[in-house]
């Protein structure tokens, strides 16, 4: 072995362990490849950024933006009443119109970007035919993956693997060089998923929707703990003249204010700037049994101002203050990300920088070299937090500074919580006591032993007693929840002031950039100005204390508002509308868009079978024309794009090329040969596939088919057969990812609709990966 080719190989086992545990994103892995490469001089920097105007990379983004016209042009609701009229109410029957319906779309336009499309469709046809959705969704997802594998540019695997036998000189496929191995993929995939397949899937109605179909519509009854409430401000309520956000009631106590009854009129569109007047009486849904919780809360004020010095000075507490050092590994960091009070045993009261002092709200505070902070901290602490390296000129904090630290408006509380509290058997950081109501808990008093600064991750436990410094502003606020006066208990299904209020369900797109971010972070309800009544993931309804939840890619979220907003909602890029209560917004669809955007894609594959344009070049002319006749906006197309997926493999390219020419991919096809030259060819076949199949469920396909067309294009050359076939086969092993729900995008993307568990895709993802092997390689060897 070259020490070339052992470079390459330690790049390639570096990237693979990156991919599998996904300690990096998966496209700044294949960046850091691209650089690696290039760098070292196993490619040149030509060959390295060879990759982004590689054919095959510019086909995949312009099929992104092809797929996003067609669905733009409302070719979905088309759909959706062509199959009620073929398939009529029969499960079978639905299962096959759905199947093949999706499979001839993702022939041509993105596996993710059919799912997509076709994902409100199913929800609308598994509503009118009264039929479960999750009997029909995931069905469709894999007939997404299925229909990828009958063309080139069906799925993305294919571009590539035609690419791969490109570079080594080779013929590449032509656009349905595929479909005699891929249709009858997709036709047995689709008998198994309709005769078998199916019934390994939920029957019943996802938990979260009523078992109940009514001819005018899908109706949302969620099994649910709270009441609707009637909760008054007292004349002398500190909620007066404060907004709904700062009132806090939906953080702590998880309440939803639906409307406001003020002098007899009611007032339902609200948002986090609506503000309360004494007098007022809020409707709220909520947990009685929380609220009144609670009201038991007891907070004792022990002492206020200068005074709180005093007092925690028994406890052996000081104050220092000390600058952030340049190059310290706090800079960049948030407190937050920090863990400041864990890691330095201290409370962090103040931050002074080039904009001021700033006492509240410090988890979202980025250090920087040259902060001075405030810290309160155990004396024996402050030797250790010295020697931390990370701060200078640390001094003690003399008597008469106090004042500017510990104002008239602060105060230190003993608070005591009921153990019928919802808090209890939470962690701090989870409580919303420092975020929500800037309330640090210094200590808790705990038997046997009490607990100074304890830590984030420190759980409450019953008959706790919580040493807390804040301010007279949050204690104001714990007093005017506990002044509510609760005027009626009675549950009341349809209030009479919700008239004009719409549900509906939703689901994060596949172009969605709220991932990853909490319902707080997004300020949904003034962003969006609807209330998210729960969120269904992995089985489960979660329905309290909504706001710190991370939203993730096969949530599905219900929304309750007024129709006019999530009709707006409808059009938002972020999510997928799936189904609502009600729909009065008379909107059709423009049959002469959808025609339009039909007659343009039916040119791209003309253009490509006639040969007078190349795949990339007709796929760019398609997407172009796409955006003139206003099919999508230019800013739609840039958003429709999938740039992970383009990043990836326009960066994994050059590794596939450096395999090819240092001699990488020989000396592993060489093992790859050696090991199934017992079996012979047949053996070679199965043995990639396999392998490729099994390799989906922890590399992503983009980087997987690079890395499995090199290898198998040389193990094709040592048994002296044609690597078209063994190519072709690694292909389809490739896009047939049916395993699990992190397999594929599409398969996520059912998840939460469908109500699916992990197991579901195993059980019914395994035996169709049988299904598909056992008809793609006997046709593979009856054609070669």
């Amino acid at each position: 072995m070259s020490l070339e080719i052992a470079s390459v190989l330690s790049i390639l086992v570096i990237a693979i362990f990156f991919f599998v545990t996904e300690k990096i994103r998966m496209d700044v892995v294949a960046l850091a490849v691209l650089s690696v490469l290039a760098v070292t001089g196993l490619v040149t920097p030509e060959v390295a950024l060879g990759g982004f105007s590689n054919p095959a990379v510019i086909t995949v983004w312009a099929m992104f933006i092809l797929s996003a016209g067609l669905s733009a042009a409302g070719i979905d609701d088309l759909i959706g009443r062509q199959i009620l009229r073929v398939a009529g109410k029969s499960e079978t029957g639905l299962v096959f119109a759905i199947m093949l319906t999706t499979g001839c779309l993702s022939a041509f336009m993105s596996n993710i970007g059919v799912a997509a499309l076709m994902l409100p469709v199913v929800i609308e046809v598994a509503r009118k035919s009264k039929t479960s959705p999750s009997r029909l969704l995931m069905p469709m997802a894999f007939a997404s993956l299925l229909g990828g594998l009958t063309t080139l540019i069906g799925t993305p695997p294919n571009l590539v693997a035609s690419n791969a036998l490109e570079e080594t000189g080779r013929a590449p496929f032509s656009l349905f060089e595929f479909a005699p191995i891929g249709v009858p993929a997709l036709i047995t995939g689709t008998l198994f998923m309709a005769f078998l397949g199916r019934r390994l899937l939920p029957k019943e109605l996802p938990a979260r929707f009523k078992e109940e179909w009514e001819e005018d519509g899908f109706h949302y009854a969620h099994t649910i703990e709270e009441q609707n409430l009637r909760l008054k401000l007292t004349d002398n309520s500190p909620f007066d003249g404060l907004t709904l956000e700062q009132t806090r009631l939906g953080p702590l106590l998880g309440f939803h204010v639906n409307a406001i009854d003020r002098n007899g009129e009611m007032i339902s569109h609200l948002d986090g700037n609506t503000v309360l007047y004494k007098g007022d009486t809020l409707i709220v849904q909520g947990k009685v049994a929380d609220f009144e919780a609670f009201r038991k809360w007891q907070a004792f004020e022990l002492a206020n101002g200068a005074e709180i010095a005093e007092l925690l000075a028994y406890k052996k507490l000081v104050l220092i203050s000390a600058s952030i050092k340049a190059n310290s590994n706090l800079e960049g960091l948030t407190v937050s990300e920090s863990d400041f009070r864990s890691r330095f045993e201290g409370l962090l009261l103040s931050i002074r920088d080039e904009e001021g002092i700033k006492r509240t709200n410090l988890g979202n505070h980025k250090f920087k070299a040259g902060d001075r902070i405030q810290v309160e901290i155990r004396k024996e602490s402050v030797p250790e937090f010295s020697n931390t390296g990370q701060f200078e000129n640390i001094e003690y904090i003399a008597e008469e500074s106090l004042g500017d630290i510990f104002t008239d408006a602060d105060a230190l509380l003993e608070m005591s919580i009921p153990a019928e509290s919802h808090l209890t058997g939470l962690r701090l950081r989870e409580t919303g006591l420092a975020e929500d109501l800037n309330l640090r808990v210094v200590g808790i008093a705990r038997k046997p032993e009490s607990i100074i600064f304890p830590g984030g991750d420190e759980e409450l436990l019953e008959g706790d007693k919580l040493l807390i410094h804040g301010n007279r502003k949050s204690i104001s606020l714990i007093r005017g929840m506990q002044s509510l006066v609760v005027e009626n208990t009675e549950d009341v299904s349809t209030p009479a002031f919700m008239v004009d209020q719409d549900h509906c369900e939703v689901t994060l797109s596949p172009q969605s950039s709220l991932s990853g971010k909490t319902l707080k972070q997004i300020n949904f309800r003034n962003r969006y100005g609807l209330q998210v009544e729960s969120i269904w993931r992995r089985d489960h309804s979660y329905r309290s204390y909504l706001r710190n939840m991370t939203l993730e890619f096969g949530d599905a979220l219900l929304l309750s508002g007024p129709k006019e907003r999530i009709d707006e909602l409808d059009e938002d890029k972020d999510f997928l509308l799936l189904t609502r209560s009600r729909n009065d917004s008379g909107e059709s669809v423009s049959v002469k868009k959808a025609v339009i955007a039909g007659a343009i894609m039916i040119g791209v594959v003309v253009a490509i079978l006639s040969g007078f344009l190349s795949v990339a070049i007709s796929s760019v002319v398609g997407a172009t024309l796409m955006i003139l006749v206003k099919c999508l906006s230019i800013e739609d197309a840039y958003r429709a794009i999938d740039w992970k997926a383009v990043f990836l493999i326009a960066c994994m390219i050059p590794l596939g090329t450096a395999m090819n020419d240092t001699g990488a991919a020989a000396w592993l096809a060489r093992g790859v040969a050696a090991a199934a030259e017992p079996f012979g060819p047949w053996g070679l076949l199965i043995g990639l596939y396999i392998l490729t199949s099994l390799a989906t469920t922890i590399v992503p396909t983009a980087a997987l088919i690079v890395i499995m067309a090199s290898m198998g294009i040389d193990a094709s050359i040592e048994f002296g057969i044609d690597p078209k076939w063994v190519v072709m086969a690694i292909a389809m092993a490739a896009s047939a990812s049916f395993i699990s729900p992190i397999s594929h995008p599409s398969n996520v993307l059912v998840m939460g609709p469908g109500g699916y568990r992990f197991v579901d895709y195993m059980k019914t993802g395994i035996l169709l990966v049988i299904v598909v092997m056992a008809t793609v390689l006997p046709m593979i060897w009856y054609l070669w």
